[in-house]
């Protein structure tokens, strides 16, 4: 008898502990954000924000104004949609390197050179806000392609790590 009382206890505690509330094992917040913009098409995220690693560049490839390797990037436009806007333009704008035009101004340890900015053409854009080249645009997806590189200015090149912005707008016609 006693055996069974103490069975009976030990399953009730048991089942007791199986109907307790659950334990906080952690917890955490997600925010999503974006924009609504009026245009033919949408800028994919990846897009919106990015980074371009220019690589170790030897000082020596810079002196009297040579150029790193070019690095592609690109502007994904999505779920485009031609009916009304069937070109898009692409303006860059940035801190202008003031030995190397059409250059960004790099920031940091290293000096005595600038980013240059290339269309699909291989010219370097303009970074005074004058509006680019037009590009025609299908319905859906579309990739405006860039490339970008490191071009020695006027000045010595220091070496150390760098960074520079450019900041683009799109436009539809």
């Amino acid at each position: 008898m006693n055996k069974l009382i103490l069975a009976t206890l030990i399953s009730g505690a048991m089942s007791a502990s199986a109907i307790a509330a659950p334990v906080d094992a952690g917890q955490g917040t997600v925010t999503f954000y974006g924009s609504i913009i009026d245009a033919a098409c949408g800028i994919a995220p990846e897009s919106t924000d990015q980074t371009v690693n220019l690589g170790q560049v030897a000082s020596a490839q810079l002196a009297g104004g040579g150029t790193s390797r070019p690095v592609p990037f690109s502007i994904e436009l999505v779920d485009c949609d031609t009916e009304t806007q069937k070109t898009a333009t692409v303006t860059f704008t940035g801190g202008v390197n003031p030995n190397l035009a059409d250059s960004l101004a790099i920031q940091g340890q290293a000096s005595g050179a600038g980013v240059q900015i290339a269309g699909l053409n291989g010219v370097p854009v303009k970074l005074d806000g004058t509006k680019g080249t037009d590009v025609k645009i299908q319905d859906g997806d579309n990739s405006l392609l860039f490339s970008a590189y490191l071009k020695g200015d006027s000045t010595t090149v220091v070496t150390g790590e760098f960074t520079a912005l450019a900041n683009f707008t799109m436009s539809y016609e």
